[in-house]
């Protein structure tokens, strides 16, 4: 006994129903999953710009400047995500290390000073407002 009225699937009200939840649900954690990633970058700045200091510290203590002719006395990290530079005045007495984001990671900037002092210069518009003095690794995050 067979019965044609029956028919096994989806109606079109239910496939809605499950791809507007599938919508939601995309909307709060695509946002997150890129914030989470644009996070796991930071480490690679501080870390870099933390040994550019110690190594120009060291260097100071070997040559009385952290002057190496017209540049810094080290050489700098290089990075995919961020562009690393230092300025020295001609003194050669201080030193402030700047870690400027590239690519995924355009829009932070992030310094360091020979005092140890730390600032980020800026963000993008979604993480906050800068200048700081600290270095903001997380959204929404202050000093």
């Amino acid at each position: 006994m067979t019965d044609d009225s029956l028919q096994a699937g989806f109606s079109l009200v239910e496939l809605m129903v499950a791809l507007t939840i599938a919508a939601i649900i995309a909307a709060f954690a695509v946002p997150a999953y890129r914030d989470h990633a644009l996070r796991s970058y930071l480490p690679e700045m501080s870390s870099g710009l933390q040994l550019s200091a110690l190594r120009l510290e060291q260097y100071y203590q070997d040559n009385r400047s952290y002057r190496n002719g017209t540049a810094c006395g080290i050489t700098l990290p290089s990075s995919e995500r961020f562009l690393f530079s230092c300025s020295v005045p001609p003194d050669g007495q201080s030193f402030l290390l700047t870690a400027t984001g590239s690519g995924a990671m355009a829009g932070f900037a992030y310094t360091i000073d020979q005092q140890g002092q730390t600032r980020t210069i800026s963000l993008p518009v979604a993480w906050g407002t800068a200048p700081l003095d600290c270095w903001v690794m997380k959204r929404g995050a202050t000093c």
